[in-house]
């Protein structure tokens, strides 16, 4: 990548994740404009993430992860939650689990109706969804073929995952192939951002075929450390790279592409931001703007996990790995074989007792024994499996604990605040002990490994959430957009009062969505760059 001197740009975009990538390629389109990418973290080109078989090790891997941690939750007996972020190019996109999900339709006509998002509707979305995607399985009217971005089945399926498949039948839940499709609410199969067997994240579909542009340049290993303002208007980036402190020029528009931390956080170190708390911070306030870093919505999660007698499941032992030289080789030559296996297999989406018009858990099924975010790697074999909650109502927030463009934002995120959404984890919970106790694993297993007693009354399936809920990693809407109290952004994405500033990222949402964002993330890129190019 390209070294940081001073520099000139019709476009500065800081961030080379899944929103920085689209941008980049979509804008850098006009060979008439000039585009430059900063990313602070550096390449991609590592085995850990293009394997799906070792996505565990991605999403903990220090060198490509801003690592981040969240303030004590007094809802969650005061623990601080892990919070991995992709920091290399292709962000989040690198590390995640690779699963293609967009949410209801329905989200996004709530967007426009609601929150006063205008044009952000269901229809709007989903030609958008579409005209990125290259969908290997399904296609018209709800998926594409010729986009950039490849889009798969997941498979080989493992037997256990069938399994669950069976215990979803047998508690009446529906069958459902395609969860981007005409309905949500179902069970099957995940589907992913693969391609030749191998993770196939935002950098390799969007920004890497557009490197070859000459109008086109990234730069790796630059910090932001705040925007250029002057009489109100965004005028480049100061960047940190191997030491040293550079200025990068935007002729037309800063947009910012960090996600829905570090877009907030580069917000308010360049003064843009609540005035009372920047000035705690001897900040310079450019411009008082309340809603940043307000917001912040993300998915709680659960899990149940039980230990199996078979060696069915992807598991692990004391000496052996799941897989062989033989199976590396296999995979590196030909791209097939267990490495091209994500282990992150089964989909669902049923209702809680509060749910209203969608289903509002989110079902995670995996053919191996899990732990939270991988961090501990456990010994033999069984299967784990995740619920969340689509819709929480608490809201968090973000602050500076420092000036200092290296130190991390303090992140709140406010869990289980509000009683209904203590009430949903616990049916998050309660559903997935009785999937995994239906006789469709007859035989596989002698008892619950989480929770340890499978016939826990609700107040102790409440207490378990309360120790042991973790992130699903979709931080949303700390700089949001639409029409409210503490919208940031407009419709079209741009900052309020500052002009030549626009954040195009899942920090924008007004409302999180019901179901991963990394896919909702491509797509609110993909129609910002169109009204980018058309201002």
């Amino acid at each position: 990548m390209s070294r940081a001197e001073d520099m000139e740009f019709d476009y500065v975009i800081v961030g080379a994740g899944s929103a920085g990538c689209v941008l980049a390629d979509r804008l850098s389109q006009d060979r008439d404009v000039t585009v430059c990418v900063l990313e602070a973290g550096g390449s991609d080109n590592k085995a850990v993430i293009k394997t799906p078989m070792l996505l565990q090790f991605a999403i903990t891997n220090p060198a490509i992860n801003w690592d981040y941690w969240t303030e004590p939750q007094h809802n969650l007996d005061d623990r601080k939650l892990y919070w991995p972020r992709g920091k290399t190019l292709g962000g989040s996109s690198s590390i995640n689990a690779m699963h293609y999900m967009r949410g209801a339709l329905e989200n996004y006509d709530d967007w426009e109706s609601t929150y006063g998002a205008e044009g952000w509707n269901g229809d709007a979305a989903l030609e958008a969804f579409k005209s990125v995607e290259h969908n290997e399985n399904h296609g018209a009217p709800f998926h594409g073929q010729g986009g950039p971005l490849n889009v798969k089945t997941i498979g080989p399926l493992n037997p256990l995952t069938e399994r669950y498949f069976e215990a979803c039948r047998q508690r009446q839940i529906p069958e459902n192939h395609d969860h981007n499709g005409a309905r949500q609410e179902g069970f099957g199969p995940y589907q992913v951002t693969q391609k030749g067997g191998k993770r196939w994240s935002a950098a390799d579909a969007f920004l890497k075929p557009a490197l070859n542009r000459p109008n086109l340049t990234v730069v790796t290993g630059a910090l932001a450390h705040r925007i250029v303002i002057e009489n109100g208007e965004a005028q480049g980036v100061l960047i940190e790279v191997d030491g040293e402190m550079k200025s990068v020029t935007a002729k037309r528009e800063v947009i910012l592409s960090g996600g829905a931390i570090n877009s907030p956080h580069l917000l308010m170190l360049s003064g843009i931001g609540p005035a009372d708390h920047l000035r705690e911070h001897g900040i310079s306030v450019e411009h008082d703007l309340p809603g940043v870093g307000e917001n912040l919505q993300d998915h709680l999660d659960i899990l149940a996990r039980a230990r199996t007698k078979s060696a069915t499941s992807i598991g692990y032992s004391a000496r052996k790995f799941p897989a062989t030289a033989r199976d590396v080789l296999q995979w590196a030559l030909t791209g097939t074989g267990k490495f091209t296996v994500n282990p992150v297999q089964g989909c669902g989406f049923v209702r809680s007792s509060r749910a209203r018009d969608l289903p509002d858990i989110q079902l995670v099924f995996i053919p191996a024994l899990a732990s939270p975010h991988g961090r501990d790697t456990l010994t033999g074999h069984g299967i784990s499996l995740h619920a969340c909650h689509l819709y929480p109502q608490s809201t968090g927030r973000l602050k500076l604990d420092s000036a200092d463009p290296r130190a991390p934002i303090r992140i709140d995120p406010n869990y289980l605040d509000h009683e209904e959404d203590v009430e949903v984890m616990t049916d998050c919970l309660e559903i997935a002990r009785d999937l995994l106790l239906s006789s469709a694993f007859d035989g596989e297993f002698d008892q619950l490994d989480l929770p340890a007693d499978p016939a826990a009354s609700r107040a102790t399936l409440t207490d378990e959430v309360r120790q042991r809920a973790e992130t699903l990693y979709h931080p949303t809407s700390t700089c949001a957009m639409g029409s409210g109290a503490l919208s940031v952004t407009d419709p079209q994405c741009r900052v309020r009062g500052v002009k030549n500033l626009r954040v195009v990222d899942a920090s924008v949402m007004p409302r999180i969505v019901g179901g991963n964002t990394n896919a909702p993330t491509i797509m609110i890129a993909t129609r910002a760059a169109d009204m980018i190019r058309a201002s």
